[in-house]
């Protein structure tokens, strides 16, 4: 059963940064000889693409993206494998960087050899935009403080999964709860495309990241370098503990 307190909203705006593949060169580019052949390439890897959610249609394609592919088959943090995709980000740049080195820590530890992941140095996009909506869930507030380990569990999406489900019911657009990696850390769940105004252009800084077994490090040229070690995320048996594992 879902209390109460955690189905109440209210109004928010605030702004959140999302990490994302590098947007400088398309992927696929190095595969075509011509302007010409790379954009009848992405139309038909488009026709192949899930459609784009209602609702989406005067957002910038970097922010109706996400609403676009369900979650993977152990859903996300508030959303099943059968419902709409959610935009996640984090109030914070150091949150999202931290969140983004752990994915990369789990991708990295399946397979048996490492081969060219034993260092990843890559590129990686940070675009920052706003949200502003009437009914935002606020889980970092002190009525939903004392229920923070089962909403943010970072083992387990069991109880989040079901209060998200109870949120989209009362159309509820966006969430506001604690990061599950980064201990100071605030996320944001978007589940509803209104929560971004229409016409937003997201912001973008290009950084450079580098990560292995120890540690992820970010830079950008001119600013301070951020660095995420993997003891700080990792539980007490070495292992990033995920609902997929």
């Amino acid at each position: 059963m879902i209390p109460a307190a955690l189905l109440e909203t209210a109004p928010s705006a605030g702004s959140i940064w999302r990490i994302v593949e590098n947007q400088e060169q398309a992927a696929t580019r190095r595969i075509t000889r011509s302007a010409e052949e790379q954009s009848r390439l992405e139309q038909l890897l488009d026709t192949n693409k899930p459609p784009y959610l209602p609702g989406t249609e005067q957002l910038h394609w970097l922010l109706k993206t996400p609403f676009r592919y369900p979650p993977l088959r152990h859903g996300s943090r508030f959303g099943s494998a059968f419902q709409p995709g959610i935009l996640y980000g984090s109030r914070e740049l150091a949150t999202a960087m931290t969140e983004s080195a752990v994915y990369l820590w789990l991708f990295r530890a399946a397979p048996k050899e490492l081969g060219p992941l034993e260092r990843i140095s890559d590129g990686r996009t940070a675009i920052h935009f706003g949200i502003s909506h009437d009914h935002v869930s606020d889980l970092t507030s002190a009525a939903a403080k004392r229920y923070r380990r089962k909403i943010s569990a970072p083992g387990s999406y069991t109880f989040s999964q079901q209060l998200g489900s109870r949120l989209r019911e009362q159309h509820t657009a966006a969430i506001w709860f604690h990061s599950a990696r980064a201990a100071a850390g605030v996320n944001c769940a978007v589940l509803e495309p209104a929560a971004i105004p229409a016409g937003t252009e997201p912001s973008q800084q290009h950084w450079q990241m580098q990560l292995d077994s120890s540690s992820c490090w970010w830079g950008l040229a001119g600013q301070d370098s951020f660095e995420v070690r993997y003891r700080e995320v990792a539980d007490k048996s070495g292992q990033i503990p995920h609902p997929a594992l």
